[in-house]
């Protein structure tokens, strides 16, 4: 076969569509054809780089809405941490108490002094973290407002702490200026004595 009719029938060859004989002319022309051979080899290079351009055209939409996902599902978890930290700070931890902001006051039953810690804003609740479990307790108080599903009993607002004040033999203590606890507020730190609050109390030692 002439170049010519050789260079009609490759784009059919490539495709396969040619018939068996076709295909024998075609390898047998090519074989001794350095021009029909380049040409070929030129077709087949172009198929491959067409192949090449789809494949990518098809993974971008892919690419794309990978992307689209992720930062859907990182705004949708950027939300849910701000939307719960935000809960657990208003309805839950919350913020320091200022001191002006509790009333304290003392009471005394046959063996305990307690130290009443009360909100002056009853529409609030009133966290202690503490006494710590060192020599010297210290309390530190948070306040937080009220949730809807409060578990924190009536007065969520209120925290007593308290303390035997008679020895074993049924005696009231001799408290020195060792026994003490502090509060931490916001905006001072406090120590109370309990020989300051047992003497108000009527309470006195040997």
């Amino acid at each position: 076969m002439k170049c010519d009719i050789i260079k009609d029938l490759l784009p059919s060859y490539v495709d396969g569509l040619t018939s068996d004989e076709s295909n024998r002319e075609i390898e047998n022309h090519i074989k001794d054809c350095l021009k029909c051979r380049g040409a070929l080899e030129e077709m087949k290079s172009e198929i491959v780089a067409e192949n090449i351009e789809v494949n990518k055209n098809d993974i971008k939409p892919f690419k794309k809405l990978n992307r689209k996902v992720w930062k859907a599902v990182l705004i949708t978890l950027t939300c849910c941490i701000l939307v719960a930290g935000g809960y657990l700070f208003l309805f839950g931890l919350g913020w320091g108490v200022q001191s002006d902001d509790i009333a304290i006051t003392y009471t005394k039953n046959e063996e305990v002094i307690t130290v009443n810690f009360e909100l002056k804003d009853s529409q609030k609740a009133l966290n202690n973290w503490g006494p710590s479990h060192e020599k010297i307790p210290h309390i530190k108080f948070t306040e937080c407002y009220v949730g809807f599903l409060d578990d924190r009993g009536e007065e969520p607002n209120k925290f007593s702490y308290g303390i035997y004040y008679k020895d074993e033999t049924g005696k009231p203590r001799a408290f020195t200026e060792e026994d003490y606890f502090v509060i931490q507020y916001r905006d001072k730190t406090e120590k109370l004595y309990w020989k300051d609050i047992a003497e108000e109390l009527g309470v006195t030692g040997m």
